[in-house]
């Protein structure tokens, strides 16, 4: 019963293939003319940002693992207006934070006025010794703070009023200079 049930539907489907309509071939399309890419300059904002960002180098090596290595904190302006204050208003303040401690101060750099595009730099030097636990496992991390007076926006001066708070502080952790002194 099951294979002439199976034989009919198979010449069914045969013969439904065999009589189907072929495809009409379609219209070529036509081709379009691009209009050419518009670059887009990126968002300056028209008032003072100061940014702060951690950049690490390896100022020499002691050994295979080892070395001196440089920490720079870095405040720059990407606004598209000059930051002008007056003095003792903002300070950098490196910190390097150790797992298991309290955060301790490595450097500091007070800075008064800082054009469009300017930087405002603090360095901190230390030995790094990359196959220590206190290095090399458990690596400290490095956060650069733009701190500013408590009533600086409340001075009067539109021009010392950071418009982007978000980017005042940073972190960057110090397994990024093992990283560094692995490289040949």
């Amino acid at each position: 019963m099951k294979r002439p049930l199976a034989c009919v539907l198979a010449s069914l489907f045969v013969a439904s293939v065999a009589h189907a309509e072929p495809k009409k071939p379609t219209a070529p399309i036509a081709p379009t003319v691009k209009k050419p890419i518009k670059v887009v300059k990126p968002l300056v904002l028209q008032c003072p940002d100061l940014s702060a960002s951690i950049d690490f180098s390896i100022g020499y090596r002691t050994g295979p693992h080892t070395g001196h290595v440089n920490i720079y904190g870095k405040v720059k302006n990407v606004g598209g207006v000059a930051y002008e204050s007056g003095p003792n208003q903002q300070t950098a303040l490196l910190y390097e934070i150790v797992p298991g401690a309290q955060p301790r101060l490595v450097a500091r750099q007070a800075f008064q006025n800082v054009p469009p595009g300017a930087e405002v730099v603090v360095r901190f030097g230390r030995a790094w010794n990359a196959s220590s636990p206190a290095e090399g496992e458990f690596p400290p991390t490095y956060q650069l703070v733009i701190a500013f007076d408590p009533d600086i926006r409340r001075d009067g001066n539109p021009k010392n009023d950071d418009c982007n708070a978000s980017n005042d502080i940073r972190e960057r952790s110090g397994a990024e200079i093992n990283a560094l002194l692995s490289q040949r």
